[in-house]
């Protein structure tokens, strides 16, 4: 049959977008209900990642924060205990009128600044602009070395809505090439 500029053609149905999930108790639920699997693709990871691993999870990283405003979460913030330089420590306490001693007295446990971050303001940084620099990296997607990291991506999938869908993204994208492998075996 030729074709017939003037035929009505068939509607193609579009392939829907994949949800974007930022609620963070169904994050919390769905990534205990994923552990096992999570665990099994770090495992595939670890021996399979493609040579550009690091360059496909910062382009997810990097798209899920142009989707995802961070400062409107502060989940991070909340709940993770933060490994911050002499430096920044100093610069926060004396932003807070502290000295470092005071400081580590109130806000410290072991070398660490317990949550939440005294720095939070309801959901935002009171020093969202000189923030750490664990802060500014934060869920770490886009450093080098992704799969030497696994372990701690995957604890960041639980409480980061970034994290969680890039690491979803990443399992579907992937997951096509561990069904490959699994079927060479």
């Amino acid at each position: 049959m030729a074709y017939d500029p003037g035929m009505i053609q068939p509607k193609r149905k579009q392939p829907a977008a994949p949800e974007i999930e930022t609620d963070l108790l169904r994050i919390q639920q769905l990534s205990q209900e994923h552990d096992d699997e999570n665990w099994e693709f770090r495992s595939w990871l670890k021996q399979n990642a493609p040579d550009n691993i690091d360059g496909i999870v910062k382009a997810l990283s990097q798209k899920y924060f142009s989707l995802i405003d961070c400062t409107q979460c502060a989940n991070c913030c909340r709940s993770l205990q933060t490994e911050f330089k002499k430096s920044e420590l100093h610069a926060i306490a004396k932003t807070l009128g502290q000295s470092l001693e005071a400081f580590e007295k109130q806000f410290m446990s072991e070398g660490m600044v317990n949550p939440p971050c005294p720095m939070l303001d309801g959901k935002l940084c009171s020093i969202y602009e000189n923030r750490p620099e664990v802060c500014r990296s934060f869920p770490h997607l886009e450093q080098p070395g992704f799969t030497t990291r696994l372990m701690g991506v995957i604890d960041n999938v639980a409480i980061c809505p970034i994290a969680f869908n890039a690491f979803e993204e990443l399992k579907t994208k992937l997951g096509r090439l561990q069904g490959r492998h699994n079927r060479q075996h």
